[in-house]
């Protein structure tokens, strides 16, 4: 693969972002009014405010997908305030080579969906919609651990996920199945 022409599924960009923090500017010289840092980090914030905005917001499902990075993201807010608490630049950080959780999972889940011919923009579509991602137990933790469903592979009816209380569930077969409204009237159709 190009890696200056590979497209990136949404858990992707938010794993880039959460294990490369952008290092503190220089502090600015003093009696100096319009001084722009360099690197100037500010349209870069904006974009870490809005992925992360919108993985809250919109897609939650994001944040269940198996663990993204070598570090816990305390680990993560904890060097990242030791760095801006310090006046010397650091070094950045070196990141482990070796496969995260996300990556074994995604791997496996494209391995899955082989059979079936998908097209990349297909598979991507399914990640980042979270088709086939296991609720996670009532007796787990919050660590991030939960494994990741292929969806397609149960027999039968196929059963429900991606609940989000809004009366609409998703069927691993990809039939909407209303939740609460069983009771539709001839009208209503």
């Amino acid at each position: 693969i190009d890696p200056q022409s590979a497209v990136l599924t949404n858990i992707e960009v938010l794993a880039y972002l959460t294990a490369n923090p952008p290092r503190r500017p220089p502090n600015p010289p003093p009696n100096l009014r319009h001084w722009v840092p360099s690197p100037d980090l500010r349209d870069h914030n904006t974009v870490v405010k809005e992925i992360h905005n919108y993985a809250s917001r919109l897609s939650p499902h994001l944040y269940k997908y198996p663990k993204y990075t070598h570090q816990s993201p305390e680990q993560l807010q904890q060097l990242a305030q030791s760095q801006s608490q310090t006046d010397t630049p650091a070094l950045p950080l070196i990141q482990s080579n070796a496969p995260t959780p996300m990556d074994i999972a995604l791997r496996d889940l494209i391995t899955q969906l082989q059979p079936y011919g998908l097209t990349k923009g297909e598979v991507l579509m399914i990640v980042n919609l979270g088709v086939g991602m296991q609720d996670a137990p009532a007796g787990a933790g919050e660590d991030g651990q939960e494994e990741e469903g292929e969806g397609e592979a149960g027999e039968g009816g196929g059963e429900v996920v991606n609940g989000n209380g809004d009366g609409m569930d998703v069927d691993v077969n990809g039939e909407g199945v209303l939740k609460g409204r069983e009771n539709v009237g001839e009208e209503e159709l």
